[in-house]
């Protein structure tokens, strides 16, 4: 049950790694567009694939850990969020505008998924660390992906 407080976690990890290492070394005049696609590769695809698994496979552990009982959705969110996180591990072989489609596409779920939360905390007082410090994940990461986006882009 451990590795679930760390899960939602993984492509924002990972990618700081990457980054970090890719920014240390001898970088070149590409290093927006390499570390946006780090952050499209690991913070969509690593992440939406990771929590597809997730979801599909051990849906019941991971509702616990959002604060639920269970939930009929899990399936449902997995299926989304493997969906995702594959398109995004192919974002590198695509143009910018395909990277637009799957930051848009994933902010938007991740969003609707952070204001889920918040109802959640107002309204049934749900406090488990998988519905409240996942916030971070759902509003930060869109942001991060949108200025990385379009701070590459001009």
């Amino acid at each position: 049950k451990r590795w679930l407080g760390i899960l939602p976690y993984i492509g924002i990890i990972l990618f700081i790694i990457q980054s970090i290492s890719t920014l240390s070394g001898n970088y070149n005049d590409q290093w927006q567009k390499e570390i946006l696609l780090l952050a499209i590769t690991n913070m969509i695809g690593v992440a939406g694939v990771g929590a597809g698994i997730s979801h599909i496979f051990f849906g019941n552990k991971i509702a616990q850990s959002i604060g639920f009982k269970s939930n009929p959705f899990q399936l449902e969110v997995g299926f989304c969020d493997l969906s995702f996180g594959i398109v995004g591990l192919l974002a590198p072989y695509y143009s910018p505008d395909f990277w637009w489609a799957i930051i848009l596409f994933s902010s938007l779920y991740r969003i609707g998924c952070g204001l889920g939360h918040i109802r959640q905390i107002i309204i049934e007082k749900n406090y488990a660390i998988n519905n409240t410090v996942i916030l971070i994940v759902n509003f930060g990461v869109p942001l991060a992906l949108m200025l990385m986006y379009f701070s590459y882009v001009g």
